[in-house]
């Protein structure tokens, strides 16, 4: 998953607060090719991947106060292979436990049920209940599972 984001330029999300001026204020920087591994590259690389340290987080007059509404696109975006998109949603807000009303489920459920085992390992990284069930009483991993049981008389959730 690491390796598939940063292929696809996630370290503009990873490092946002380096490398934006405007936002730079804590007077961290990354560290230089001839810095030593111990401790300067191991703990920027903990804050960076561990702590989301770097990552922009906006303030809620940033996105409207509009929770709900990043939180609708991560349920959609994580059908699909596109993980930038899903990591920059978790990064301004998105609740990787938002459950979708109409559709009956999380995130998780979604990602799990199309075979996404890439946005399945990014929500758990950044919270996703692996044991949440929708009102049919599945988890992710039921949901991962195919073809779905023939008693499922209830639209899945996707």
């Amino acid at each position: 998953m690491v390796h598939t984001l940063y292929n696809s330029g996630a370290n503009g999300i990873w490092e946002h607060t380096l490398l934006d001026p405007s936002v730079a204020k804590t007077g961290r920087r990354k560290p230089q090719s001839n810095d030593p591994v111990h401790p300067t590259k191991a703990d920027f690389i903990r804050a960076k991947h561990q702590m989301l340290a770097f990552v922009y987080r906006p303030s809620r007059e940033d996105n409207n106060g509009d929770d709900a509404d990043v939180s609708r696109q991560l349920h959609s975006s994580v059908r699909t292979s596109n993980l930038e998109t899903s990591l920059r949603l978790l990064s301004q807000g998105a609740d990787p436990n938002y459950f979708h009303k109409e559709k009956n489920c999380c995130p998780l459920h979604v990602a799990a049920r199309a075979g996404q085992s890439s946005q399945v390992e990014l929500l758990i990284v950044y919270g996703a209940d692996p044991g949440a069930v929708d009102p049919q009483g599945y988890t992710p991993a039921h949901y991962s599972r195919s073809p779905l049981p023939v008693q499922f008389t209830i639209e899945p959730c996707v």
